[in-house]
């Protein structure tokens, strides 16, 4: 950020202003706080410490000195360095003869002397204390004679204050005169100590400035922090921008990220007419562009400026000034802000940062409003989640069904709260026993809906059908019509006979099941395809005799594919190993066992699919 200084040309003006530039855009500044006059000299500086710092300099010179202000009236008491004037100052009348010569010093346009009474031969020096080209008061010096004083001149001024003449001669044979080189030496100190208060001035000024812009700023952080409610997050930003920049109106527009508009959010001292406009598209505005890649942009004048589209518009509501910054937070940008004046404005340094400032606080507050929004909706969904995964687990049977012959045991874990992999037991009342397992396609919720359809179309057709197959085609046809061509399940069911001895199952697409007989392993894959996909889809089932000591192992992909982080997965052999290790235990451990294998095959790497096992180990 550059900027280059151009002093006034009027020496003293009311407002002082020096040109700057930033990026492509002028902008004149104005030094004083919010466009204001300045501060007078005795409100900004103490009294006190300029008392002090006058004392001081009558004390190093021996030069008589005081300060007084832009209206020539004394703002320091003054320090009278020669028993001359202090003889003076002990009569109302001489008192009245200094101060009035005093103010008569302070009140002239330049440095110049000026006669303290007729032909005394005694002057006052008073030299302008100027602040950007702003006279803020006057530094008046007692200035000694070029020769000794004369009998007539001590007798005149002796005859106007009313002071013993025999005593002021006294006192004026101690005032020693002044060569011209002493006289020229002196004022340019002098005239380096009102350059000095003026630098004092400038500092407390700027000091003034930034405590104001830091209140303000802290402002409008308390303000932003008491709500997390988007809308009145932009609508107390707007206001407080239009009280600290004391400007006619501000406008928030945020972007919508999916159709590029910047949409007006908030806005103060804006009329409905004005904002009633066709939408303003980010890529066709070269001002919010300009914004949007981090630089303050200046408009002079709204209702010539080329780059206004709505010039007309901004004429009709009176604006004619403007400035557009980023609400931008951490490189992140997410709108911008445009302040507005009813007249022909320029803005400073000290106020563009200002308005950066408030402008880089409302985009944190929108960001962290938005990130708490989304936080509450993310709870919202993960209370639903929870409901959903409680009345899914109620969906899971919880205890194994009883079976004189039949020992079952079963364990189910989902990657997220909720998965599409489920198994179920449906004891019919002709003492049959179904078995079903099945693996959704997808994850989360919609799977488990999916699950929920499937299951309930299970229990609703396994009491009609007859065979496996025929319970099977009865979901497959149920899926078909209920669900989109996308959504598709593999599925396995199989059903005991009464007494235990029989098997009757059909295998959807599913990763086959495996009867462990001995030591071989039987696979049960007889069926079609996944159900949900064709309306047309033919099943056959199959069926096999089941002995003492056989052991069934359902499972969903979710076991064999389960992988480690060497990207090595579980396989078939692994789980077969498993199978023959945990063989002796009863069904409910042993399907537990086999769980932690595969677990501690995988270690620390993330569940990538949904688990689902059943064992039946036939007594």
């Amino acid at each position: 950020m550059t900027y280059t200084a151009i002093r006034p040309r009027d020496r003293l003006v009311s407002i002082a202003t020096s040109r700057i530039m930033r990026d492509s855009d002028t902008i004149t500044v104005r030094t004083s706080l919010n466009g204001d006059a300045l501060p007078p000299l005795g409100q900004l500086l103490d009294i006190g410490a300029l008392q002090r710092l006058q004392n001081r300099f009558s004390a190093m010179t021996s030069l008589s000195i005081c300060i007084c202000d832009a209206q020539s009236e004394m703002i320091t008491t003054p320090t009278y360095a020669s028993v001359f004037l202090r003889l003076l100052n002990r009569t109302p009348a001489g008192r009245q003869m200094c101060e009035s010569s005093i103010r008569e010093a302070a009140q002239r346009d330049s440095a110049e002397q000026v006669s303290f009474t007729g032909q005394s031969g005694v002057s006052l020096y008073g030299t302008p204390i100027v602040f950007s080209g702003e006279r803020l008061g006057t530094l008046v010096i007692g200035v000694r004679p070029p020769r000794k004083f004369t009998l007539e001149q001590v007798r005149a001024v002796a005859a106007g204050a009313g002071v013993d003449e025999q005593e002021l001669q006294q006192a004026a044979d101690l005032v020693p005169a002044w060569t011209e080189q002493d006289r020229k030496a002196t004022f340019q100190f002098v005239d380096l100590l009102a350059e000095t208060i003026a630098t004092l001035y400038g500092q407390s000024l700027q000091i003034r400035k930034q405590l104001h812009d830091l209140q303000v700023v802290h402002e409008v952080t308390q303000l932003l922090a008491e709500s997390h409610e988007l809308q009145d997050i932009l609508n107390r930003t707007a206001e407080r921008v239009v009280a600290a920049l004391r400007v006619k109106a501000c406008g928030i527009r945020i972007l919508d990220e999916g159709t590029g508009e910047l949409v007006i959010r908030a806005v103060a001292g804006l009329s409905d007419e004005y904002l009633n406009k066709p939408p303003i598209l980010l890529a066709n505005n070269e001002i919010d562009q300009s914004a949007f890649h981090g630089r303050t942009v200046y408009i002079e004048d709204a209702r010539t400026d080329p780059r206004i589209r709505f010039r007309d518009k901004a004429t009709a509501e009176g604006i004619v000034s403007g400035l557009c910054v980023p609400l931008s937070h951490r490189g992140r940008t997410v709108g911008v802000l445009r302040v507005y004046t009813s007249e022909r404005r320029y803005f400073g340094p000290d106020e563009i940062e200002l308005l950066r400032s408030i402008a880089a606080q409302a985009a944190a507050a929108i960001i962290s409003a938005n990130l708490h929004e989304e936080r509450l909706r993310a709870e919202h969904s993960q209370r639903q989640l929870k409901y959903a995964a409680q009345i899914q687990r109620r969906m899971i049977p919880q205890r194994p069904p009883s079976h004189p012959r039949l020992d079952v045991g079963a364990v189910y874990s989902p990657t997220l709260e909720v998965g599409g992999d489920f198994y179920d037991f449906i004891e019919m009342a002709d003492g049959r026993l179904g078995i079903g397992i099945a693996d959704v396609v997808g994850k989360g919720v919609p799977a488990a809906l999916l699950m929920a359809s499937i299951r309930a179309a299970l229990r609703t057709y396994s009491t009609r059908a007859g065979t496996a197959a025929q319970a099977i085609g009865y979901v497959n046809e149920h899926m078909y019509r209920d669900t989109d061509p996308q959504e598709f399940a593999t599925f396995f069911y199989g059903i005991f006979d009464a007494d235990g001895d029989r098997l009757s199952y059909c295998n959807a697409g599913h990763e086959p099941p495996v009867l462990l007989r001995g030591q071989d392993f039987m696979r049960l894959d007889a069926g079609g395809l996944v159900i949900g996909a064709f309306a047309d889809a033919h099943y056959e089932g199959g069926e096999l005799r089941v002995l003492p000591g056989d052991v069934l192992i359902l499972t969903t992909d979710g076991t064999t594919e389960a992988m480690n982080f060497e990207n090595e997965v579980f396989g078939r052999a692994r789980m077969r190993e498993s199978i023959l290790r945990h063989r002796a235990l009863e069904a409910a451990p042993m399907a537990q066992q086999i769980l932690w294998d595969i677990r501690r095959f995988v270690g620390l790497a993330d569940q990538s699919d949904d688990i689902a096992l059943v064992v039946v180990k036939v007594r």
